[in-house]
């Protein structure tokens, strides 16, 4: 995930942070679907891992642009 696309640290840190709670709501649509039956084990454990992966690799990138916007270990 690369922030050069981003004009300030600012705009990023606010674009990751609606991308973290669009991976939140859709962990949940999944969580319901498999619940539901509609999705089979693995299935919403390849979705899961997905979702993780991009999940794990944001909030990453918000502490490191929190650091950087002096935000410091505020709420996400």
């Amino acid at each position: 995930m690369s922030l050069n696309r981003y004009r300030t640290p600012e705009e990023a840190l606010k674009r990751l942070t609606e991308r973290k709670k669009e991976i939140e709501r859709e962990f949940e649509r999944l969580s319901e679907k498999f619940k539901k039956g509609e999705i089979d084990n693995d299935t919403f454990n390849e979705k899961r891992k997905k979702l993780e992966r991009e999940f794990i690799e944001i909030m990453d990138r918000l502490a490191q642009l929190k650091y950087i916007t002096g935000e410091g270990a505020g709420k996400y």
